[in-house]
């Protein structure tokens, strides 16, 4: 119990002064160090933002990794996480933030979010892929439907109509 105090009290030291957001971030550390046992881990804290995170490196040579803890009654929205990435992200640990999800009973979920992987489409684009996947999807089914034919006709040399051939001078 003296290792949380004093933990604890580090945290608040820090300039959070929220005992929940405390609470929160000591299981956060305490789970990354004794269960996921990773490496360089150590507690921060981010005036501007109000927020108090762990940075920890999963092996021993690579980035340190920004993991936040949420409580998952909290609402956590895009624009969250754009602050989250705008404020605590750095060169050294590049544009990834890692929200971990800690329920009541401690079970902890952690979600990496990388920024700029991909910006959501507009509406129209969306309903031109749709097209297009009903299209693919439509050629497939014929084409499954229609595969022995296609094999047969392939394997005798397919039967074409003098109709449907032009010759070309």
């Amino acid at each position: 119990m003296e290792v949380e105090v004093k933990i604890k009290e580090d945290m608040k030291k820090l300039g959070c002064k929220c005992e929940k957001k405390i609470s929160l971030a000591y299981f956060l550390y305490i789970y990354l160090v004794d269960q996921k046992v990773m490496y360089d881990t150590e507690y921060c804290y981010n005036k501007d933002i109000d927020t108090l995170y762990v940075v920890a490196r999963p092996y021993k040579n690579e980035k340190l990794n920004i993991y936040v803890p949420i409580q998952t009654s909290q609402d956590v929205s895009l624009d969250f996480i754009n602050v989250l990435q705008e404020n605590l992200c750095t060169v050294e640990t590049g544009h990834i933030i890692n929200l971990a999800f800690i329920e009541s009973d401690f079970t902890t979920v952690i979600y990496t979010f990388t920024k700029g992987l991909a910006k959501r489409q507009s509406a129209e684009k969306a309903s031109l892929v749709r097209q297009k996947e009903e299209r693919r999807s439509f050629i497939n089914s014929e084409l499954k439907k229609n595969k022995h034919e296609i094999i047969k006709n392939a394997l005798n040399g397919g039967v074409v109509d003098d109709d449907d051939c032009y010759v070309l001078d």
